[in-house]
């Protein structure tokens, strides 16, 4: 058994840095005679537990090594009769296909009735203070604009309509004016009524840099990239250093698969605006989609050292977990996610997932079975099956 024991481990530690399986499952060296132990030694692992899936997917593999297929595919399907989530185990791919990408937003997480400051969502100050002083705007216009941005910061669309109304009494043709009447139709999915009422501020002031953002933001919603592109451009040649507008960029890249660029504007935006957790958040999301999985732990474990109340970090982190075969860890992470956000049922669902994927098949049926019934629909029959 000892003898047996150190092949094994050799084995193992020949082969780790070419490693492209989940860490659990290892393809044994180009030798016949460690096949055949270790196949022995799996074998005694699953007479003892016949459940232990790992163990029979690991001694399929080493089946595979052998050329012996019949064996090999008969130990997979009796591992995916055991749990038909088997082939997750056998592929880091197949895993991070697993977790729907997720629009973050950071502001919505903090508590709206404490330091409501506009210039860190729609506009920046120094450039309100340049629309407000070059525009020569009485006191009672510039209180009625800051009320309308602060009710926008909120999400309260209606009251910041009513602001604007008050503004069009005095004065209708205002850059600001414009620019907030096409946020609100932007936040109401009218992207064409946006891009005109973001022209019109651009045509009331040519250096209107927030405008030309918000613009490309709408265009990009209606999928002409290439003007969205150019606005952004248009923006970033104004005011080089505004994240926001090389932040917004960067999704938009990554939207038309330019990866590479996509990481640049990231890593621009992190680096002119330091404290910028949504965009480093979404870094990492992009990381995790290109396959760069720990350079995505780091980062997400850094970001949940700093913010520890954003809990879409750990929805995130959960995710990396589940890639790596770490299902309790995963857990874990969405038990922190869904204490905030009982009803999201796509989490409760991974979450039952993770908790099958670790042997807890009752709860973690629970959790598929009560994400089902309240209306999670991204679901094959096989899951159903599984957890009947």
């Amino acid at each position: 058994m000892r003898n047996l024991l150190a092949i094994l481990l050799l084995s193992i530690s020949t082969l780790l840095s070419a490693q492209q399986m989940n860490p659990g499952i290892l393809i044994a060296p180009n030798n016949s005679s460690v096949h055949a132990n270790a196949i022995k030694f799996y074998s005694g692992q699953i007479e003892r537990n016949p459940s232990d899936v790992k163990s029979i997917l690991l001694r399929s593999e080493l089946y595979k090594a052998l050329n012996m297929r019949e064996e090999a595919n008969a130990d997979i399907d009796l591992a995916m009769a055991i749990n038909p989530y088997s082939y997750l185990y056998m592929n880091k791919a197949e895993r991070n296909k697993f977790f729907a990408r997720r629009n973050y937003s950071y502001f919505d997480l903090k508590d709206m009735t404490n330091d409501i400051s506009f210039e860190k969502s729609y506009i920046l100050l120094d450039e309100y203070n340049r629309l407000m002083d070059g525009n020569h705007v009485p006191s009672k216009t510039k209180s009625l604009f800051e009320l309308a941005l602060i009710a926008l910061d909120k999400k309260d669309f209606d009251v910041a309509e009513k602001m604007l109304s008050a503004v069009s009494s005095i004065d209708n043709n205002l850059p600001l004016y414009h620019d907030i009447k096409g946020i609100i139709y932007l936040e109401n999915g009218d992207a064409e009524k946006a891009i005109q009422s973001f022209t019109k501020a651009i045509q009331a002031d040519s250096l209107f840099t927030i405008a030309f953002h918000n613009r490309a933001v709408a265009y990009k919603m209606l999928g002409d990239y290439e003007a969205a592109e150019n606005d952004f451009n248009t923006a970033l040649s104004q005011r080089v250093d505004m994240a926001k507008v090389a932040f917004s960029k960067a999704k938009l890249l990554e939207l038309k698969g330019d990866i590479a660029g996509a990481r640049y504007f990231y890593q621009s935006a992190i680096s002119r605006q330091v404290d910028y957790p949504e965009a480093r958040l979404n870094y990492t999301v992009m990381l995790k989609a290109a396959g760069e999985y720990t350079r995505a732990l780091i980062e997400i474990n850094e970001l949940i050292k700093e913010y520890p109340d954003n809990v879409e970090n750990y929805y995130v982190r959960a995710g990396l977990h589940f890639i790596y075969g770490e299902y309790a860890n995963a857990v874990d992470d969405f038990d922190t996610y869904l204490f905030s956000n009982p009803n999201d049922v796509d989490v409760l669902f991974y979450r039952g997932l993770c908790l099958v994927m670790d042997g807890n098949v009752t709860r973690g049926c629970q959790d598929i079975n009560v994400s089902i019934e309240n209306g999670y629909d991204n679901y094959d029959d096989i899951y159903l099956f599984m957890c009947e």
